[in-house]
Formats: structure tokens, sequence, C-alpha cells
């Protein structure tokens, strides 16, 4: 008698007793391949329903990019395993459309490599479960948004009959493949060339994403990319080491150098060597390198500024991260600089990018942007970012070594300072007027300044209680062609505002206006939490308690954490005014046991948050009839001991000291 291995053995059980589930998991057949444009992987272990894989490191160190597709035989669900440390914050990305659009999984469906001192003889392993839903289908994966030659073919395309942009070859790389060099703009008297270039690392594709959107701004017809054309001629590589993104290389740290340790005297790739000389012919004096950093972890999780920290440089890259926290998108951070102190004696050959650019041509600025692979939703962000990138550096003065303190009227020092009288100004509305009008009557005024002209009287006129001309400054505000990101969500908020405390404001004027808001690409948290707010208030004051309610919800999945104490309390009101008592002690006993371990029996620091919370904690306590007069003592005098507190929390537990002498001992 013939015997059965044990898949076959499951498989006719299975049709004996009609049980699909046991035969899916008997048949299951999973196809994995990497033989496309930017795939990489190593099959480890496939057993159809789990499926082990590393990164194909070549000729590379330890890295972490990996690439590939993977088809079912028939739906159902697949394990993939990984080594620690491959898998990003918001999980593996993938594609249903063969790599043309992207989406993250998430990170509620990774399970990452527990640390050593917890995983107690289990296997260090990241890994993520995908349910096939179709026989057949085909997935790609990818521990980033991938970007290879198609995508770039796609945006030269797309912007093929735009005259600004002109295309030519930098260079023919060792593997034969030409590597494109994009001009945007003319050389001329008082232009300063700008250089950039993108993947001296070829697996660090969200980069390439980010110069996208760089370069659509620079090549567009929006005010800032008419006045960037005026000042700059941009010379771009978009895909420096094109070998490496063909083939799915990681690239980085590459034997025996990769890209971007080969500047200097002597080069071993041909695109670097014609970089070198293009800086030197054209003069370039400004230089950005665009990379991603490591997967995970502290600074690989935001965007930030590497190269050398040269005195009159480091002044204009803080000049330049001041105008990029005006323009990025409010889900991503400003970039945080971590230039680093110049070698002595300084070092000439088998250096980075930015080393090089900065000895050359008396430079003004060159740098590295690293952009983190998971912190963007997804591919419009982060080109998003790229155009703010582009707004920066067309509103940022640049000042020569020497010169540092030369910075005028069109710094971000002079812009803060405007945008600060216009605030102080908010009780006197003579004085704002006339310091708006100095702006918005000047035909040559900065787009910039009359957006903040505008918001500056949207709220003095709102403070005013005369709805209709706040209403009227805002959207102006937000109309202006040349308004930062900022602003333009500044305004958003505003219009929600002004709305929500106007007296005549209808429902449906409140709701379209945060309708606006939430069409918006990218809105933050912080400001999604206003948004909210300021909804909440508006339903609250004419009653509609569940409408308010349902705001206040939203504000929970939005605010920051320090920021859910209150939000609570505001519900436990709102449920005590709909007769809802009971309901009202649970949110109370939420916050209590959401403050208590941060707070009790010593606050775990001494921020301003904890000092609201602090305040947070003991309301909780006062609204909740079974406290007792020791825990609210206590919380009392956590509040009195704390150093930071917003005004009134210490006089409220005072004054309840004070009330309560008998109880408390007082």
């Amino acid at each position: 008698m013939k015997k059965l291995s044990l898949p076959s053995f499951l498989a006719a059980t299975a049709l004996v007793l009609n049980l699909p589930g046991l035969l899916d998991a008997a048949e299951m057949n999973l196809t994995i391949q990497s033989d496309f444009p930017g795939g990489n992987i190593v099959i480890e272990e496939n057993s159809g329903s789990t499926v082990r894989l590393s990164p194909d490191l070549r000729t590379s160190k330890p890295w972490f990019y990996w690439y590939f597709a993977a088809k079912a035989s028939q739906p159902g669900k697949v394990t993939f395993l990984f080594p620690p440390g491959k898998i990003a914050k918001r999980g593996p990305a993938f594609s249903l459309d063969e790599g043309k659009t992207w989406q993250w999984m998430g990170e509620d469906q990774v399970t990452y490599a527990k640390p050593k001192e917890e995983a107690a003889g289990t296997p260090p392993q990241d890994s993520f479960s995908f349910e096939f839903t179709k026989a057949d289908q085909a997935v790609r994966f990818s521990m980033g948004f991938p970007y290879v030659q198609s995508n770039l073919d796609e945006f030269l395309k797309r912007n093929s009959s735009n005259p600004q942009m002109s295309q030519s070859v930098l260079a023919t790389t060792l593997g034969g493949l030409p590597v494109e060099l994009l001009q945007i703009g003319k050389p001329g008297e008082g232009t300063t060339a700008v250089l950039v270039a993108a993947r001296s690392h070829a697996c660090e594709a969200l980069a390439s994403y980010v110069l996208e959107g760089f370069l659509q701004e620079a090549i567009s017809d929006s005010p800032t990319g008419i006045a960037f054309r005026k000042k700059y001629v941009l010379f771009a590589a978009p895909l420096l080491d094109k070998d490496g993104v063909q083939a799915g290389d990681q690239g980085k740290n590459r034997e025996p150098h990769d890209h971007n340790r080969d500047y200097g005297t002597t080069n071993l790739y041909p695109e670097v060597k014609a970089l070198q000389e293009l800086g030197a012919k054209q003069n370039v004096r400004v230089a950005i390198d665009f990379h991603c950093p490591a997967l995970r972890g502290d600074i690989h999780e935001a965007f930030h500024w590497l190269g050398l920290k040269i005195p009159h440089m480091s002044d204009n890259a803080a000049e330049l991260s001041a105008w990029l926290g005006q323009e990025r998108p409010p889900t991503t951070n400003s970039a945080i600089s971590f230039l680093a102190e110049p070698p002595e004696p300084p070092k000439l050959d088998n250096i980075p990018f930015s080393w090089y650019f900065a000895y050359l041509n008396q430079s003004l600025l060159a740098i590295t942007l690293e952009s983190p692979y998971a912190q963007v939703q997804n591919v419009d962000t982060a080109r998003a970012y790229g155009a703010g990138l582009l707004r920066a550096l067309a509103n940022t003065e640049f000042v020569a070594a020497g010169n540092e303190a030369a910075r005028g009227a069109g710094s971000f020092a002079a812009f803060e300072d405007f945008q600060k009288k216009m605030a102080a100004l908010i009780n006197n509305p003579v004085e704002a007027e006339a310091l708006a009008n100095e702006i918005l009557k000047d035909p040559a005024a900065s787009p910039v300044y009359r957006a903040q002209a505008d918001l500056g009287m949207a709220n003095v006129r709102q403070r005013q209680k005369q709805f209709a001309d706040a209403l009227a400054y805002a959207r102006a505000a937000r109309a202006e062609a040349g308004a930062t990101t900022a602003q333009k969500f500044g305004a958003h908020l505003a219009v929600i505002a002004i709305q929500a405390r106007n007296t005549e404001a209808t429902p449906a004027d409140v709701d379209a206006a945060l309708a606006e808001f939430e069409a918006l690409a990218d809105a933050g948290p912080a400001d999604q939490f206003k948004a909210y707010d300021h909804l909440a208030t508006y339903y609250e004051e004419r009653g509609e308690f569940s409408r308010a309610l349902a705001f206040h919800n939203k504000q929970l999945s939005t605010g920051a954490d320090w920021q859910k104490s209150g939000t609570l309390l505001k519900i436990a009101g709102l449920l005590e005014r709909m007769g809802q008592k009971e309901e009202a002690i649970d949110k109370r006993k939420e916050v209590v046991s959401l403050l208590r371990p941060l707070l009790v029996p010593t606050p775990k620091g001494r921020s301003i948050f904890l000092g609201i919370n602090s305040g947070d904690l003991f309301d909780a306590l006062n609204g909740i009839p079974t406290s007792t007069n020791e825990e609210k003592l206590e919380a009392a005098n956590i509040i009195i001991n704390y150093p930071t507190l917003p005004a009134g929390v210490k006089e409220r537990a005072e004054k309840w000291i004070q009330e309560n002498p008998a109880k408390t001992g007082a």
C-alpha cells in the first residue's frame, strides 16, 4: 500500500470530510520572484503558508532593502518572516497593481523582534501576514515605496512639454546605462547654480519622491516657481546609481565603496566624476544630496540634515530650515540639523557629496537631506515635502563666508518679527490695521507678508466680533498663491474658528468650513485637534450635545497623549449635561487611571504638559463621588509643588485646601 505524504494525506482527508479550510492549508503554493527592476530578495524557506526571507546584500554590508512579488495559488493567509530590523515602523509597503501604486500595510500587522532579554530562546525575527483573496493573486511587497526607472520616465513624460526643463545625459554608467541630467532655468547674470542629486545609494527610494516634488515645484508657474527661476539655475541627477537601482542593489556600503564615498581626486564611478566636472563648470554654489537614513530608530524616523558644520553654511542651513518649517506638510517634521565639525586636516578623497561640494566654488551650502522611509503616509506626502523644500529654498537669502550678519529684510527673522508684531496688536485694531495696510497696499510686498497681514487682521476682527470682515481676511490669506503651507492651514483653521464663534453662522456654514479643511492633504493631528475643538464648542453652545460629543471623540484620536485627559474631562462634562451621570463618572475614572501612573506618588518629569495633567487629575477626582479626601489632597499637593503650571491650576488646588481644612488637616 502506497504511503501518503503529510500534505497529500491532509488533502485526501479534506476531500472526504468536505473541509475546505484544511484543503487550503494543504494545497497553498506561493511563487516568489524578484527578477524585475529594483527586485531584491533571498528565499531561505518556502512552505507555502510560511515563507522565510532576507535581503540580498550582494557586495554591500548588512542593510535592509528588499522588494519582491508573491503569487498565491489560492486564497489564504501567508506569513512572511525576516531577520530583525528589516520592516519599517508602518509595516511593509504593498502593491496590488504590479508596483504602480503603493500603501503601507500598517504597524499593527507586524510582529517585531523582541529585545534579547525578552526573546527567551525564540529566534529574533520580524514578521507580517497577508491574506490573499483569490487564486493566482499577485502582490508586490517592499520595505518602503520603490522608485525605479519607469517612475522617472513617467515623471519626464508628464512634464515633457514644460519649457522650463531640458534633459541631457550626464554620463554612461559602468553597466552602460545613461544617467539623466535635468536643467531647470537658464544660467545668466545674477543667477546662482544649484545642483541636486538622488540615489547615490540605490535602495533609498523615498528620496526620489521627495526630489520629484522639488523638481515639479521648480518648473511650475506658481509665484514661487517663477521667483526661484529668476534667482537660480538648477541641475539635477535624479538616479545617480542607475546600475544599482536597476539591479535592486542595496547600494549602501558597497565594496570597495559606494557612490557617496567616491568624491575627490579619483573616481570609481563615471557619473560621480561627471557630477564633479559639472559642479566646476557651472560654478555650483548650492548643492543638496537626497538620501534616506536607516530604517528604524531615533533620528532615522525624522527628516534631518547631514554635512559639514562650516559657520556660514550652518547659518544658511538654519535659515533654510526655518522656512522649511513653514512649508513642510504638517504631518512631517522640519529637518533637524546634525551637521558635524569638519575633519582636521580636511579629507579630500573618498568623501561624500556634501563634503566635496562644501569645498568647491566658495560654496554657500552643501548638505544632505535624509528623508525617513516611513514617516510619510504616502508618496504624495513625500512629493509635498520636496515641493516645500523648493519653496523654502526660494525664500532663503544665502550669505557668504564672513558675511553672516548681512541677511536683511528678506530673512526669516524679519518675517517672524512681523508675525509677532501683528499678533501683539490683536487688541489694538487701529494700529493692527495700519501695520497690515502697509503690506496689503504695497503691490511689491512679498506674498508671505500679505498672507500674514490678512491672517493677523482675521484674528483682530474675530476678537471684535466683526465676523464678516474676519472671514474676508481669512479667505484672502487662504487664496494668496504665494502663502506658505503653514499660512494656508492657519487660514483654514481661522475660517473654522470664526464660523464657530459667529452667532449668525448656520451648521451648514460650519460644516462647510470643516469640509474645506478636511479636503486638504496632510492635515496634521494638531490642526485636526484644534478644528474638532472649535466644532465641539459650536455645537455645545447650541445645545446639540450629541454632535459636540462626536467631535470630542474625534479629538481623542488626533490629540497628543497629554491632551487626552483634558478631552475626556470635556466629554464627562457633556455627558453630565446630557443626564448620563454614571457615564460621566466613568470618563473621569478613565482620566485617573491614565494619569496616576504619571503623577503619583511623584510626577515623572517637569514638563508644562504634566503640569496641565496634574490639574486634570485633581479635577477628575473632584468629579468622582467615591474619591477620598486623601486622594484629592494628594493631587492638590502635587499641583502646589509642581514648578510649571498654566494659570489658574494652582489657585484651584489652594482654594480647595482652604475650603476643606477639616478634611485635609490644614
